[in-house]
């Protein structure tokens, strides 16, 4: 059996309307799928959609969408690159994996040990670099990406 959180994502920058949330969530997810990664969706193949954390006003909550099938998340997350498309709809918003919070926590903790590691074993400042966890449960690692310089 596979665990809840494989087949989540967590969608975040969204804005949160409270009066229709359910109607407006639901449709921008499927607008988001079809018009940007080319998935189309039954309402069945979602199998829970909510919002994480208390309504407030003006502040957007992070919506997390569970699948039915692993598949989908699959796909979507490996065409990520797809949510630079100039769509104003969709601008802004980030998709990651639903991680648990110990989960989070370890990953920010291998990406300081990097940090720390690159700043003991190189001349380059950190701030050049942006560190990345890749990979899930034990073939976790941290990667480093040279970020852009802007040439004035």
């Amino acid at each position: 059996m596979k665990a809840e959180s494989e087949t989540s994502l967590s969608i975040a920058y969204l804005s949160d309307n409270i009066s229709e949330r359910k109607i407006s969530d639901a449709v921008f997810i499927r607008d988001l799928l079809d018009g940007i990664f080319d998935v189309k969706m039954d309402d069945d193949d979602i199998d829970k959609m909510y919002r994480l954390g208390h309504w407030e006003e003006g502040k957007a909550r992070p919506l997390l969408v569970s699948f039915k099938k692993l598949e989908h998340k699959e796909h979507i997350m490996a065409n990520l690159r797809n949510l630079k498309q100039p769509l104003d709809k969709f601008n802004g918003i980030s998709i990651s994996h639903d991680l648990h919070p110990k989960e989070r926590e370890e990953n920010k903790r291998m990406v300081e040990e990097a940090k720390q590691e690159h700043a003991a074993n190189s001349s380059e400042n950190v701030e050049n670099y942006r560190f990345q966890v890749v990979g899930r449960g034990l073939r976790r690692k941290v990667i480093k990406i040279k970020r852009k310089t802007s040439s004035a």
